[in-house]
């Protein structure tokens, strides 16, 4: 069962309500509650334990997992690291079991099901059916920027039709013009509204064909409602609501390369490039929150090897310098699933792990790839002594830790339009930094031997 599960899910309670998602209170509780599935504090990595059958459940936001309370019978959400000793009152380990479509959770240690409060509060009891969770893989939601542009396989953007029935076209040779441009609004459950620049009104399906003639802003109308599918990082395809058919370009009835919800597979005419309408990004104000970082996947690392001699009749601190490669990598993500090619630069700190904790270098300024991992190899000198017994060799190592960090950061986004050239701000809290380097160094001997006579 555990195999099975998405490595990322947003967990709900579909009896608590519509759009309930499990989230971790700031007092550390888990609860269900919020209703927003885009948001990175409903974001959970299931993770295998070793034996492949129990899990652990981590809040990819803060990097906490999920445990009991020590001395109460409520689920929190406050440790660190993973824990599989189940004598431990911090243990971690939850059983998942599926039945039907619903999931449930064992705590290990006490081998009682989660269950939910009147107030929304998970805790667990001996005896208890548990409470029943539905489940989204996160890898299956898109979250689409804000001001888009759609293209066609014909290379022609989605435009209004300057008519009376409101219709989308595949025929505009300009994304910045005034009727190629929509918004974007997300629902809290995953669905998208989008809205026609040139119509000012909604996307609506009738009876197939797509018009931008609705002024619904809500979720209540399927008819306005799509689920975008992604296919790769700027290419996407929108399925319908109202006949869970995807739109394609289609040319019918005197229409020519119109939007209709027409087939059921993803067809090349159903297949939409999406162009973010921003002509230039800066982040800034990147503000880590160190306190929620986490230090993974630490192993030995060997930097280099060499010898050194003692000639002398006595033992001695023999200088030892050494030549190696410092390796690093780093990359940025946020949650917008579609890197749409906008030209973006990054001003912050770089964290990086330092003897057990995650210290942060001073601001540099350069270009920004969302997603994408630098990696980078410099070349430095260690310097050091080590003990010698007289007249022998030893060889030495430079060894240290090498490990994984993942720091969340909050920033201001500064966007400027492509479309009129006005400037935004916002303040996004979806960041995560993630870098690899080595630290903890230390000049080891493996062994010494006698200087041949």
């Amino acid at each position: 069962m555990a195999t099975t599960l998405p490595r990322y899910a947003v967990l709900n309670v579909p009896k608590a309500g519509p759009n309930t998602y499990v989230y971790r209170k700031d007092d550390g509780s888990v609860a269900a509650g919020n209703n927003d599935i885009f948001s990175g504090l409903v974001k959970i990595e299931i993770e295998l334990a070793k034996d492949r059958k129990q899990v652990h459940l981590r809040f990819c936001h803060n990097n906490k997992y999920w445990q009991k309370k020590a001395d109460a019978d409520f689920i929190v959400a406050i440790s660190n690291k993973p824990e599989e000793d189940t004598t431990k009152p911090s243990c971690t380990l939850f059983q998942p079991t599926q039945q039907s479509d619903a999931l449930y959770f064992t705590h290990v240690q006490t081998g009682w099901r989660v269950m939910m409060n009147n107030s929304n509060a998970f805790y667990v009891a001996k005896n208890s059916m548990g409470v029943p969770l539905g489940f989204v893989d996160w890898e299956t939601l898109v979250k689409l920027p804000s001001h888009v542009a759609f293209k066609g396989n014909n290379g022609q953007y989605l435009k209004g039709f300057d008519g009376e029935f409101h219709y989308l076209q595949f025929g505009s040779d300009d994304p910045n013009s005034n009727l190629s441009g929509h918004q974007v609004t997300l629902m809290g459950d995953g669905h998208v509204g989008i809205k026609s620049d040139f119509f000012g009104r909604f996307w609506r399906r009738d009876p197939n064909w797509i018009k931008a003639d609705s002024g619904d802003v809500t979720a209540n109308n399927k008819e306005t409602l799509f689920w975008p599918v992604k296919l790769d990082n700027n290419t996407i395809a929108l399925r319908s609501a109202g006949n869970n058919n995807f739109c394609k370009r289609l040319s019918l009835d005197g229409k020519d390369n119109f939007l209709n919800a027409a087939v059921s597979t993803i067809t090349d005419e159903a297949k939409l490039e999406v162009l973010e309408l921003v002509a230039d990004r800066k982040i800034y104000n990147v503000m880590y929150r160190v306190e929620d970082a986490r230090i993974y996947g630490e192993a030995p690392y060997m930097a280099g090897t060499t010898t050194v001699s003692n000639n002398a009749d006595q033992e001695a601190s023999i200088a030892v310098t050494m030549g190696y490669e410092v390796s690093t990598s780093r990359s940025f993500t946020r949650s917008t699933s579609v890197t749409a090619g906008v030209t973006t630069s990054i001003k912050a700190g770089i964290p990086f792990i330092e003897e057990a904790s995650i210290e942060v270098s001073a601001e540099v300024s350069e270009s920004l790839e969302w997603n994408y991992t630098n990696s980078e190899t410099t070349q430095a000198t260690a310097t050091g002594t080590v003990p010698v017994p007289a007249r022998s060799v030893a060889v030495v190592h430079y060894v240290g830790t090498r490990g994984t960090c993942d720091v969340p950061f909050s920033y201001t986004q500064q966007d400027k339009s492509s479309v009129d050239g006005k400037i935004t701000h916002t303040e996004q809290i979806d960041g995560v930094f993630t870098g690899v380097n080595s630290y903890n160094f230390q000049f080891t001997v493996e062994k010494y031997t006698p200087l041949a006579e």
